[in-house]
């Protein structure tokens, strides 16, 4: 009968394990709550993201980056577009966001470039000549929200794309000439530009923006090869004889600045070698007149041997009387020094 007796002291120990189990498992499952609740409230948005944040398929927020400058670029194309009529919310900036546990749906998009590169189309210029061309563009998901809604997938803009930027450019290129389209990058550019405006006009309220488009490549088809090298090989040179007679130009100016530099020059020579010349004249005839005063018969004794030396070579023989002018004033000097 004892073997059969009842344990209140086991039943208390077990029913003390299973409140505590019990507990336990409560915090546990609460902690869990807690945890899946708090992710299901938050979440991060990368660098290179943009986010739209829908609740039960209505677009309630947009998360953009800060230097998206979209809606004020294009602020009359927007005008009551869903994403500037005040019922989506728009905020700005990477990081931890807020959102409302099981009921919000996030989607994300890149906010980096997108490349686009047509097939290989033949094109003609304002003359009728052909060229096959490829192009390309790079563009970006500006408004997340208006992609979302208009276009949906990559694969959908990929296609809008195509329809739209490929015909821009060829009828930008079938309104220049073949010169302009081949050699004059200015009104290619130009008219790319034009093109470009028209693009993000379209595109800007499907939430796209077209930042550049150019011709990725141009092919001559064979028809037009020869004579497009000759039209560039007249180009060419045309503007080499535009540079060598520029160059020549220029040469004549250096050498007729050279030659008026030289006249210059050699005339103040001139002038200063008469001026120096006269003042030596003078200072030579200061010197004659000085030494003339001094003593004048040795004066007019020098100045009878100069005048012999000037007369005579080296084989000539004077014969003067005794009489004559030098050869008195000769033998006067030459005796008037002998000892008596």
């Amino acid at each position: 009968m004892n073997d059969n007796a009842y344990d209140f002291e086991k039943a208390a120990r077990g029913r003390y394990i299973r409140e505590r189990m019990h507990k336990y498992l409560l915090i546990a499952a609460v902690a869990v709550a807690a945890v899946v609740l708090l992710s299901q409230s938050f979440f991060i948005v990368g660098e290179a993201e943009q986010c739209v944040v829908s609740r039960f398929g209505l677009i309630k927020k947009i998360i953009l980056n800060e230097s998206n400058t979209f809606h004020n670029d294009y602020a009359a194309l927007l005008e009551g577009e869903i994403s500037t009529s005040g019922d989506i919310k728009m905020l700005r900036g990477s990081g931890l966001h807020l959102k409302m546990p099981f009921v919000d749906t996030v989607e994300k998009y890149s906010s980096r470039m997108y490349t686009y590169v047509s097939d290989s189309e033949v094109v003609n210029t304002s003359e009728k000549k052909q060229y096959y061309i490829k192009t390309y563009a790079q563009w970006s998901i500006a408004d997340p929200a208006l992609f979302n809604l208009k276009l949906g997938s990559m694969t959908s803009a990929e296609n809008q794309l195509d329809n739209l930027i490929h015909p821009v450019i060829v009828q930008a290129i079938n309104r220049l000439s073949a010169e302009d389209f081949v050699s004059n990058k200015d009104a290619l550019n130009a008219a790319l530009a034009q093109g470009l405006r028209t693009i993000n006009t379209d595109m800007a309220p499907r939430g796209i923006e077209i930042k550049d488009i150019q011709v990725h490549r141009t092919i001559l088809p064979a028809a037009n090869i020869e004579s497009t090298y000759a039209r560039m090989q007249a180009d060419r040179a045309k503007v080499a004889q535009q540079l060598r007679s520029e160059g020549q130009e220029e040469y004549q100016k250096a050498v007729a600045s050279a030659d008026l530099e030289a006249r210059r020059i050699e005339a103040a020579a001139v002038s200063d070698a008469g001026v120096i010349r006269g003042e030596g004249d003078a200072a030579a005839l200061e010197i004659y007149a000085a030494s003339y005063g001094t003593d004048a018969d040795f004066y007019a004794y020098w100045r009878s041997l100069q005048a012999l030396e000037n007369a005579m070579d080296g084989n000539a023989t004077l014969i003067l009387d005794q009489s004559h002018p030098l050869w008195k004033d000769l033998l006067g000097y030459a005796t008037q020094f002998e000892t008596p």
